[in-house]
């Protein structure tokens, strides 16, 4: 009878150890899981912040440069009006009588 108390006695504690180990091992699951769930959030988090980030300095590229093509083009139409006036002076000058041109003084 003692062997049999013996033998239901180790059988409660090996039951409750058994428990014990259950309960730690799903509790340790479930920390990974929420660690695992939190660590894709936060890379998620940070890549589309980067991304917009990214997109943001790309759009104010963008814009650098459509400014700088704007300033070019003003500076092309500015000096062709500059030699479409100077074209016109010396036109001008060249037909009014008595004007001096840079043959005559030459000779």
């Amino acid at each position: 009878m003692l062997r049999n108390d013996e033998l239901l006695e180790q059988i409660g504690y090996l039951q409750r150890a058994n428990r014990f180990w259950k309960g730690l091992a799903l509790g340790l699951a479930a920390v990974l899981v929420l660690f695992l769930v939190l660590g894709t959030l936060v890379g998620f988090s940070l890549y589309f912040h980067a991304e917009e980030r990214r997109l943001a300095e790309e759009e104010v590229v963008r814009q650098a440069l459509q400014q700088e093509m704007l300033a070019r083009q003003a500076a092309e139409e500015a000096v062709q009006r500059a030699r479409q006036e100077a074209e016109q002076a010396r036109k001008a000058a060249e037909s009014s009588p008595g004007s001096l041109t840079l043959a005559d003084l030459n000779s």
